[in-house]
């Protein structure tokens, strides 16, 4: 093995070999940027989700939990929310305040003023700076499934969508469906 390597060294050391790899790793990089990033594009969309939408994942997702508990495919499951989606935005507030005398009589005013800051989009236009978004409180989630009856399965089902939501128990109902 290390008369084979010794064999290849000094082959490897001659200019025309490395201007040859030089090339080749050149052409290599050339063809993946042509090619992509070769990492899967993250989806960038700045479009809020409503509330609606929100509420129906929601479903959608208990409804798949629920499934893989009781292995059946009929299961009802619907969320109600509290409010709606919450936005804050970056906000800017600037206030005075002015003192006066004349005689023997102090008065104040002040003044405040608050606005929003703002961004350019890629449109040109502008658009308030989004800070954060508060998705809303779940107000109760109901859930209709076979062997929903059961005691044993209702609480399997109870302690995972609590965990899941985050929620208290007394805001979970399970109830046996046909």
């Amino acid at each position: 093995m290390n008369n084979l390597i010794a064999k290849y060294i000094p082959k490897i050391k001659s200019p025309k070999f490395l201007v040859v790899i030089g090339i080749i790793g050149i052409v290599l990089i050339f063809l993946s940027s042509l090619g992509g990033s070769g990492e899967k594009s993250q989806k960038t969309d700045t479009t809020p989700i409503s509330a609606e939408e929100y509420r129906e994942q929601l479903e959608k997702d208990i409804k798949n939990i629920v499934k893989g508990i009781t292995g059946s495919n009929k299961v009802t499951v619907v969320v109600t929310l509290e409010s709606g989606i919450r936005y804050k935005y970056a906000d800017i507030t600037e206030g005075s305040s002015e003192d006066k005398t004349e005689n023997d009589t102090i008065s104040t005013s002040s003044e405040l003023k608050q606005g929003y800051i703002t961004v350019k989009t890629a449109d040109g236009g502008e658009q308030a700076l989004l800070v954060t978004t508060q998705m809303p409180e779940i107000r109760g989630v109901a859930i209709v499934c076979l062997g929903g009856d059961n005691s044993t399965v209702a609480e399997k089902i109870e302690n995972t969508v609590t965990a899941a939501l985050n929620i208290t128990s007394q805001r979970v109902h399970i109830a046996g469906g046909n």
